[in-house]
């Protein structure tokens, strides 16, 4: 999954290739940045085909579907399953025609890993999350993977929301989350957002997880919170799984007792 991201300085990615510039607006698109702890339900500047033209606009983060009768969606929408989105009845309209792309610095995700500690006078080992930053090895922003939907009110006014397409994690991911958002090439920008491009099969093909040897991962504070700390190295070391589980048991509860 992917529910907090970073977008620091969205320009910059712009600035990469002559393609890019042309979509960039001249508006206040990136006024709200830098933003350290994106997350559901923020605006944020996301790049898409609308009125006959590819640019940045602010949408919603949660995808509200535009046949809502109140501008809400009784689902979680602000991931889609890149495996599932050409079925889904909610996602698969937009995945044929209503794409886009979410600029990003860096994702978190929290890793799980078991410390000893006191359970009722036992020693037991009790599950912790650590929060991770991933980013590019060179710090270059990118650019995620997307659906869009335009919500529109009894007044015709517009409420633009996205959601993120996640994919299986890649060799260095995996210690982490089983997911990990969806990352573009460049060279997959344009195609990825041309709304007369429907073949879904060729679409497929690019929701692949981004290769590991380019990116990285490292342990910042749990915190949340609008400060370029959210993104400083910790240090931080996972306790080894067997020296754990020489000294400890799990720690169960009552009511995962009564479960089994």
């Amino acid at each position: 999954m992917c529910g907090r991201y970073v977008l620091i300085d969205g320009k910059i990615i712009f600035a990469v290739s002559a393609q890019l510039q042309t979509w960039r607006n001249e508006g206040k698109e990136f006024d709200i940045l830098p933003r350290y702890d994106a997350r559901p339900t923020n605006l944020m500047p996301v790049v898409a085909q609308r009125d006959n033209r590819i640019q940045v606009q602010m949408m919603r983060w949660g995808l509200v579907p535009h046949w809502s009768k109140d501008g809400t969606s009784e689902f979680s929408t602000f991931n889609a399953k890149s495996e599932t989105l050409h079925s889904s009845k909610l996602f698969a309209p937009y995945f044929k025609s209503a794409r886009c792309l979410i600029p990003a610095d860096g994702f978190f995700e929290w890793m799980k890993y078991s410390v000893a500690a006191e359970v009722r006078g036992t020693t037991a080992a009790v599950e912790k999350k650590q929060k991770m930053f991933i980013t590019m090895k060179d710090r270059s922003p990118f650019m995620m993977a997307g659906l869009f939907s335009v919500w529109k009110d009894r007044d015709g006014r517009e409420l633009p929301t996205y959601t993120i397409i996640t994919t299986s994690s890649n060799q260095l991911l995996s210690a982490i989350h089983d997911r990990m958002p969806v990352i573009l090439d460049k060279e997959h920008y344009e195609v990825w957002l041309d709304r007369e491009m429907k073949d879904v099969d060729l679409l497929k093909t690019l929701l692949l997880p981004y290769d590991a040897q380019k990116m990285t991962a490292f342990p910042v504070t749990n915190k949340s919170e609008e400060s370029p700390a959210m993104i400083e190295r910790i240090e931080f070391e996972v306790p080894a799984a067997h020296d754990l589980m020489k000294v400890t048991k799990p720690a169960i509860s009552k009511s995962k007792k009564r479960n089994e």
